[in-house]
Parts: structure tokens; C-alpha cells; sequence
């Protein structure tokens, strides 16, 4: 029982961490309990009520627009976690107590290697819930995110931790050193980078549609015109860009004869618009894309990469689930099969679409030739929750690994602009549907 409730401790404060109410101390904490105690068992279940705590929210999909039931839902959910925790957890302690009879220094060594694993391996992976994302919260210290990446922060994180259990105090002296250095360089490099920086004016368009009428095609065009008066006011504006979310509207952008497409590519004849649209190409073949309208047509467009696994392609060998559940019985998308930003005149923008964000290798290869970063996305399907929080987190963390703006695009919130600093300088409140008009600089 004792070992129960220290797991349930340590897993809810590393929750309360990553939660929306961002209490990121509380994690120093449970790394400080797990690196003490290297039992297997404690892993397992430490990250088991981790994970279970910080992405029930997932069950809202499933359940509210699924239409799975709740207990089936909490089921298959309940068996995820569990592979979770087996992965990230247990698979490190195991190995550690094996190999390296317990060593806090090889457990951190191990959970990092864990946590790169799981970020791609199985189905393209699942990289969430990543320590090193904590460091968007640390004064100064987040800043050298721009050298060292959010899996090095967990490295250095978990080494810091591991020096006061251990009493190194020489060795955290030097990694707080190092850690300081790279922060105050990194401030340096991005200010020097501002001084020469191009300015423009975007409009960033929250369309606020309720995620029960974007699964229903018909009660989904009828916020066409109410979306597209909210592009007219955008465009009044004067902005040098209009940005819209992940399937901003009902139609296909090669429906050409829908009305609603007809008067958007029209008013990109006044300020070029960058939009989310699903389209249909090649017979039947449905595309998650995002594409930059100027003139009335495509100048740029960029076909989403990495698809999320049963949400936008069912992986083998669960397609038997389509026959079981109707929510998700659709065709598979297609991956785009390029990765590069999208262009026009001197603005180049990379666009990572929803879930790709969280993919540190593929934000470093989009915007490696971009001059500012704008990921569309539709969290409608978690509402208000941790894990739409969650997914904002990783604009902030991509904001400060790359040195460059971030505006995110949401169709529920919390739509704004993030800065090189990691910094949330405007946004959208939740459902709200509006026009944020914001200047913001072109960082190479």
C-alpha cells in the first residue's frame, strides 16, 4: 500500500507539471523520488498514474464525438497507458536494475533513451509529455533550448537532479555553468537576429466552430459565411498575411464550384491567406494540407507529413476497428511527401499541421529555410482541456528550439502569438470567434 501511494503521489505531481495549471516546480519533486528509488514496481506504477491523469482527456474524442461508450472508451484507453508505462517506465527501470544495479546516473541515461525511442517507434511514435518541454517555464534557463534540444533538457534536467541525490555538488556547479552559458548566448544570438529582422502585419482568423458541427458536412457549411465575414474583417485590416486554421472550412479546395471557396481564393486578390483545407486529388485520395492563396489561386500549398495513427489512418493491423467503430471508418489520408516551407516574396513559412509539431526533427527540416513558423491545428476534439494544453506547449518549446515567431492557429483557442523567447504575447480566448491582428518580425 505504501508503494501505491507514493507512486500515485509521484505520478499526479508530474501531471500537476505538465497540467494546465502549470505547476512545473512540482516536478523536482517526483524526478527527486523516482531517481531515489529505482524499484520496478514504483516505476511501472508511477508512470502509469502519469500517464493515466494527463491524457484522460484523450477519452473526450472517443466518447463526445466517437461515440464509443465510456466504459469501452476507458478500456482500450486504460490498455495505452499501460503500454506507456511499460515503455517509458518500467523497460528503463528493468534494464537499470539488471545491467547497472540501480545507478540514479543510468536511469537518467536509460529514461532518456526511453523517452527518444517512444517519440518514434511504434507508428511514427508518440512524442508527448517530454521532460525537457518543462525548461519553457525556467527563467533564463529556457533559452538554451536554441542550443540544446528538448531531449538534451531532459538529459540535463535529470542530471541535475541526479547531483543533489548523489551530493555532486562540483558537478551541478558545472552543469548549471554550462546551462547558463548557452542561455545567455542564445539571448545574445536572438537579439542580434531581431536587430535585422523584417516586420509584418498578420491577421490570425479563430474560427470557433464547434467540433459536433465539423463532423456533420451540412451544419458544417453553415458557418461558411459567419467564418468568411471574419476573413473580409482580417483583410480590412491592410495585413501583409490572413492565417486560418487545420480544415478551416467545409468545402475541398479543389471544389471550385462551392461558393464559399470561390469567395475566399477572392479575397486573396487583397492580402494573400494562408488556410487549412482537406482536398481530394488523384480519384479519391483525401490530403490534410495548407495551403497559401494569393490571387485566387495556390501560390504554395504543403501536404501534412505525419499522420496521426487511427485519427487520420489506421495502422496494421487495427483495420478492423473501422468495421466496429463509426467514427472512424472513413478513407486513410495521404502523406504529403515533401517538407519545406511554404513561400511568397520574402516571407517563407513553415507549416507543421496539428500533431506534427511535437516532432523535433520535423519542425528543425521545415523551418530550417523558413523566416517564421505557423502551425495549423484543431483541438476541438479535447475542448478545454490538458490536452489542448499540452499541444500548445509544444509551440513554445518549437518557438525557442528555433529562434523564431510561432503563431498558432486553433480552431477553438487558444489561437496567438508566440515569440523567440517562448513568450505567449496575445491570444484568443477558448471558442471564441475573432481576428487577432499582430506585428511580428522575420527571423532567419
Amino acid at each position: 500500500m505504501k508503494l501505491i501511494l507514493l507512486s500515485l503521489l509521484t505520478g499526479a505531481l508530474l501531471y500537476l507539471a505538465f497540467s494546465k495549471y502549470e505547476l512545473w516546480l512540482f516536478a523536482f519533486p517526483a524526478l527527486y523520488m523516482l531517481l531515489r528509488n529505482t524499484n520496478s514496481h514504483f516505476w511501472l506504477l508511477s508512470g502509469f498514474f502519469f500517464f493515466f491523469l494527463s491524457l484522460r482527456c484523450a477519452n473526450i474524442a472517443s466518447i463526445d464525438y466517437g461515440g464509443v461508450p465510456p466504459l469501452l472508451s476507458y478500456s482500450i484507453f486504460t490498455l495505452f497507458v499501460l503500454f506507456l508505462a511499460l515503455y517509458q517506465f518500467l523497460l528503463p527501470a528493468w534494464i537499470n536494475r539488471k545491467l547497472f544495479k540501480g545507478s540514479p546516473y543510468a536511469a537518467v541515461l536509460l529514461y532518456v533513451l526511453f523517452e527518444l525511442l517512444r517519440s518514434y517507434v511504434p507508428y511514427g511514435g508518440f512524442p508527448w509529455l517530454i521532460l525537457g518541454s518543462l525548461l519553457v517555464y525556467v527563467p533564463l534557463l529556457k533559452h538554451s533550448l536554441l542550443y540544446a534540444n528538448v531531449y538534451v533538457q531532459s538529459l540535463l534536467l535529470l542530471s541535475a537532479v541526479a547531483f543533489i541525490i548523489t551530493r555532486k555538488r562540483l558537478q551541478l556547479l558545472v552543469l548549471f555553468f554550462l546551462w547558463t552559458f548557452l542561455s545567455l548566448l542564445a539571448v545574445y544570438e536572438k537579439r542580434e537576429a531581431l536587430k535585422h529582422a523584417q516586420r509584418i502585419k498578420v491577421a490570425l482568423v479563430q474560427t470557433a466552430v464547434e467540433q459536433a458541427d465539423k463532423l456533420d458536412r451540412e451544419r458544417f457549411k453553415k458557418h461558411t459565411e459567419e467564418v468568411l465575414r471574419l476573413v473580409e474583417k482580417a483583410v480590412e485590416g491592410r495585413p501583409h498575411l490572413v492565417l486560418l486554421p487545420e480544415s478551416a472550412f467545409a468545402f475541398f479546395y479543389s471544389e471550385e464550384e462551392d461558393e464559399g471557396n470561390y469567395r475566399l481564393k477572392s479575397l486573396s486578390f487583397s492580402v494573400p491567406i494562408l488556410v487549412g483545407l482537406i482536398d481530394i486529388r488523384e480519384g479519391l485520395k483525401p490530403y490534410n494540407s495548407a495551403y497559401l492563396l494569393k490571387d485566387g489561386y495556390a501560390a504554395d500549398y504543403y501536404d501534412k507529413v505525419r499522420l496521426l495513427p487511427v485519427g487520420e489512418y489506421m495502422p496494421y493491423p487495427f483495420g478492423f476497428l473501422k468495421d466496429i467503430f463509426s467514427a472512424i471508418s472513413g478513407m486513410d489520408y495521404v502523406p504529403g511527401d515533401r517538407i519545406k516551407p511554404l513561400r511568397y516574396g520574402y516571407v517563407r513559412v513553415a507549416t507543421p499541421i496539428c500533431f506534427e509539431v511535437a516532432y523535433y526533427d520535423m519542425v528543425r527540416r521545415l523551418s530550417r529555410e523558413a523566416n517564421l513558423i505557423v502551425v495549423l491545428t484543431n483541438d476541438g476534439w479535447f475542448k478545454d482541456s490538458d490536452c489542448t494544453h499540452q499541444h500548445f506547449l509544444w509551440a513554445r518549446v518549437r518557438a525557442l528550439e528555433n529562434g523564431k515567431y510561432v503563431l498558432w492557429l486553433n480552431n477553438t483557442g487558444d489561437t496567438g502569438v508566440v515569440d523567440m523567447d517562448g513568450n505567449v504575447l496575445a491570444s484568443l480566448p477558448y471558442m471564441k470567434r475573432a481576428v487577432l491582428f499582430m506585428e511580428v518580425p522575420l527571423l532567419e
